[in-house]
């Protein structure tokens, strides 16, 4: 107990505001037409005020207090070095390095020739720089053997360079053979060539790409050095007043690889991943989710009220309650607050779930007190004053509950706690006021008095209640589930990784874990600044040391080493091969008039070539091979032009551009930190000098435990890091940190709370103990069923205090009135209880089959949360009020026991 002057002021204030419900309800019962018409005008001001400004702030980097130590440095770094933020990624992996060389160019030129959609378009390895010098980033060895493959090729290079046509290719193709039959050496690399161009006719008599790749054939080709797999990083223009921001530009992308044909069909396997693409696939399927867990909600809640209520008239005023309700709530927190975040938005789903439980119990109740024969006026004024302080109590905390996220550094949860909060207490509101005067507008014909609820197959079974006989036995056995589940509990996981809350089947995810499993492509980079380049290059030198990091890359980094003897090389080369000789037009010229003579000439001496060399050898086969694709070809098309430019087209298409790629690297040039291009420069170094450092993990970083130890590695040797590890680590562990935080909150407001009204240590802490099971037995399932807690379900545990206190006040609020257990357990109240958690349930359960992961996590931890509650609540807690009921044996029982 407390103090008794307090006692007795809070028993006056208790009564006063008792007094006040009571004339609230009586009110809107004299004055129905009035209540509900002003409120109505309410809910249709709100409806238009919502309709003409409801937006969403859809801007995920406000989701944290930008006052935490690791959101200043990322804001730093970001303030710095803007050029990573919110980017897309175009993965182009082609057939061979010049495919993916030549759509890298045609892709970039159509976007910087779109700069409404895409801000700025950066190619690593790319632009006249590199076509130039990439060569020299080649080690020694490398080099020299490109060297040596180019010597083998000249007499290929130097012909082919003075007639890049089909018809010059077959020329060079016959005198090879002549050679060949005459004993002569040998144009290396001949029955490679001639398996290609046998790829080349068959790909166009099925239909399909193929274009021969001249790189290769030539030795190794120029653009070896730049790889079979190129990038293409895109800084979007962002729409944040739109539900997805980065929609357009991706439309757009999206477009434009469909245009330029750079798809499978041509040599070509295109990704799209990136930051602004993962946040449009989860806006995309939270979009979708909600919308499909919102109209499924709706449908199961009305079928579950029709079941609990019985009555049409009951589930239309619940209804309206909660429609009228909703549109109040959203208007004003569009008044109060601004747009709503991604976060708050799910406080539809939630106020339906949690605002539900009002008008169910205080239809029941009603129906209790019109069952017993009390007129509707009377039944009204009973509701307001046995149940009005338990619904005031149950709606307070639960607002509670949300409120306990505001002070909180998870900005993004804040608008959510602020409005669902807000949200309980009108649901309140409606339930006191609304739905009175809707059930006096719609009157119900008098019923005779009847001693049993409506629900008379299920009122045998509670009354029988296990309980009632074997209380003891329940609690030992609940303190026994108790002390197995702490294991569970202590091995209970947080996944902070953003990527399990996205669709895994999505391309932005697929693509973005393909490239984690490659260190040197892994988008999960750390980024540290230094004052200057020579601090940040003796940081680098640090961090390459590290276990946990495959390398760390500065601007000098892309200084090649050995330069001198490089380019000794290539001076070498360049007397065999004139790089001049090569700067031809990129564009073929139309095939001769008499290709098709040609084509067929040169299918007669591989017949020839074939029969001297012998069919079983390399060339006597693939000489055979080609000769006969050429006659199917020379069947079906005989000497038509169109069909010849085509076979032209794919056979020596992609020779001009190679050839101009050799050239340009023949003349490379001695590398420094002035001559690198500027918009590398400018992603390493600022104007002021500050150096950036660019540190690549070693381990792949789809396991949180990699990621973790990969950030701890580096903060010890540069704690001022930035990126998007850091940012995930750190933020995973501020969000859990806000939740342990308001969950903590929520637990001594509403104990508070609770003991301020109550005024008794001992009901305060009967209605506490469930909820504290409940927690216990919901993390100990998750454990167990392989749920871990993210950043999506984890508002469950602050919520699970809320919700089950509600429960818990209905029950422990009936017996405090003077109802013994049994007989409470054949009253409204428990059906109330139960049928309240069963709506709340089907809300939860229709989020965990959402199609958006995260929403979906969320439902089944709610759900099974919520089932914990809902045993606990009518199990536990009768359980433990018989401890303290006077007689357990006492006459009431034995008689509805028949004894």
């Amino acid at each position: 107990m407390i103090w008794s002057p307090i006692n007795h002021f809070l028993q006056r204030v208790g009564k006063v505001y008792l007094g006040a419900l009571i004339r609230l309800v009586d009110m809107s019962q004299r004055h129905a037409r009035l209540v509900f018409g002003t409120l109505l005008a309410m809910a249709l001001l709100g409806l238009v005020y919502t309709a003409t400004h409801f937006a969403v702030d859809t801007d995920t980097s406000n989701a944290l207090s930008r006052d935490l130590p690791f959101q200043k440095l990322e804001h730093a770094y970001q303030r710095d070095f803007p050029q990573e933020k919110n980017t897309i990624i175009v993965v182009i992996n082609g057939k061979d390095s010049a495919l993916a060389g030549r759509a890298v160019d045609r892709l970039s030129q159509w976007l910087r020739a779109h700069p409404r959609q895409f801000e700025n378009v950066y190619i690593p390895g790319g632009g006249s720089f590199f076509e130039r010098n990439g060569i020299l980033y080649l080690s020694r060895q490398e080099l020299q053997s490109f060297a040596n493959r180019v010597t083998d090729a000249q007499p290929l290079i130097a012909k082919l360079s003075q007639d890049p046509s089909l018809s010059g290719l077959l020329g060079l193709m016959n005198q090879a053979i002549d050679q060949r039959l005459q004993g002569g050496a040998s144009l290396p690399g001949l029955d490679s060539i001639f398996m290609e161009m046998r790829k080349a006719v068959d790909a166009q008599m099925a239909g399909q790409f193929y274009q021969v790749p001249w790189g290769s054939l030539m030795g190794g080709g120029a653009t070896a050095a730049s790889g079979r797999q190129r990038f293409v990083i895109i800084r979007p223009v962002l729409d944040y007043h739109s539900l997805e921001p980065a929609d357009q530009a991706l439309r757009a992308l999206r477009a434009g690889i469909t245009d330029l044909h750079l798809d499978q069909a041509h040599g070509l396997d295109l990704g799209i991943t990136g930051e602004a693409v993962l946040d449009s696939e989860q806006l995309k399927t939270v979009a979708a989710g909600a919308g499909l867990s919102l109209g499924l909600t709706f449908v199961v809640e009305i079928l579950l009220l029709v079941v609990a209520l019985r009555s049409l008239r009951m589930v239309s005023g619940v209804l309206l309650g909660l429609i009228v309700g909703m549109i109040l709530t959203t208007a004003g927190a569009l008044l109060m607050i601004g747009p709503f975040n991604l976060i708050s938005v799910a406080f539809a789903i939630l106020f339906i779930g949690l605002g539900v439980d009002f008008g169910i119990q205080f239809c029941m109740r009603y129906r209790e007190e019109v069952f017993g024969g009390a007129p509707h006026p009377e039944a009204l004024r009973r509701v307001a004053r046995g149940l009005g302080a338990a619904l005031s109590l149950a709606a307070l905390a639960a607002a509670l509950s949300f409120y306990a996220f505001v002070p909180t550094s998870y900005a993004g949860i804040v608008d959510l706690g602020l409005i669902s909060g807000t949200s309980m207490l009108i649901a309140l509101l409606m339930t006191l006021t609304l739905l009175p005067a809707f059930l006096t507008l719609w009157p119900a014909r008098q019923r005779p008095p009847v001693h049993s609820l409506p629900h008379p197959r299920l009122t045998p079974a509670l009354v029988r209640y296990p309980i009632h006989r074997y209380a003891y036995g329940v609690l030992a056995m609940v303190m026994v589930l108790a002390v197995l589940a702490v294991p569970s509990v202590l091995r209970a996981s947080f996944d902070f990784n953003p990527l399990s809350l996205i669709d895994p089947h999505a391309e932005g995810v697929r693509v973005f874990r393909q490239l984690l499993a490659e260190p040197g492509t892994s988008p999960y980079r750390i980024e540290t600044v230094a004052p200057d380049l020579s601090s940040a290059n003796a940081l680098a030198a640090r961090l390459d040391k590290l276990p946990a990091v495959s390398q760390a890359v500065t601007l000098s980094s892309y200084i090649p080493v050995e330069q001198n003897e490089k380019l000794a090389v290539l001076q070498n080369l360049q007397i065999l091969v004139p790089p001049f000789s090569l700067l031809m037009p990129a564009a073929l010229q139309p095939p001769a008039a008499d290709t098709g003579a040609v084509l067929t000439h040169f299918s007669g001496r591989l017949v020839a070539l074939s029969m001297a060399e012998g069919q079983d050898s390399p060339t006597g086969q693939a000489a055979m091979q080609l000769q006969s694709a050429l006659q199917r070809f020379h069947h079906r098309y005989g000497d038509n032009p169109q069909a010849i430019n085509a076979l032209q087209e794919r056979i020596m298409g992609g020779l001009p551009p190679e050839l101009q790629r050799l050239g340009m690297a023949l003349t490379a040039a001695p590398v420094t930190l002035q001559s690198l291009p500027e918009d590398l420069r400018t992603r390493y170094v600022t104007p002021q000098g500050q150096a950036r450092i660019e540190v690549f993990p070693r381990a792949n970083l789809s396991s949180n435990a990699a990621m973790l130890a990969f950030v701890r590695n580096v903060q010890q040797v540069a704690p001022q890091a930035a990126g998007a590890p850091v940012m995930l680590v750190e933020g995973g562990e501020a969000v859990l940190a806000a939740f342990q935080e308001a969950t903590a909150i929520a637990m001594i407001s509403i104990s508070l709370l609770l003991f301020l009204v109550l005024r008794c240590w001992r009901d305060t802490l009967l209605v506490m103990a469930p909820l504290l099971l409940a927690a216990l037995f919901t993390v100990a399932s998750m454990s167990y069923l392989g749920l871990s807690f993210n950043l999506g379900n984890i508002i469950v545990l602050p919520l699970l205090i809320g919700l089950g206190v509600a429960f818990a006040i209905y029950i422990v609020a009936r017996w405090r009135s003077g109802t013994d257990v049994a007989h409470m357990l054949q009253t409204s109240t428990p059906f109330a209880v139960f049928f309240s958690g069963i709506t709340t349930l089907s809300a939860f359960g229709s989020m965990a089959i959402s199609l958006d992961p995260g929403m979906a996590s969320l439902g089944k931890t709610l759900s099974l949360a919520l089932a914990m509650v809902l045993l606990c609540i009518l199990v536990v807690l009768p359980a433990l009020l018989l401890l303290f009921t006077h007689s357990p044996r006492e006459q009431g029982i034995a008689q509805d026991e028949g004894r």
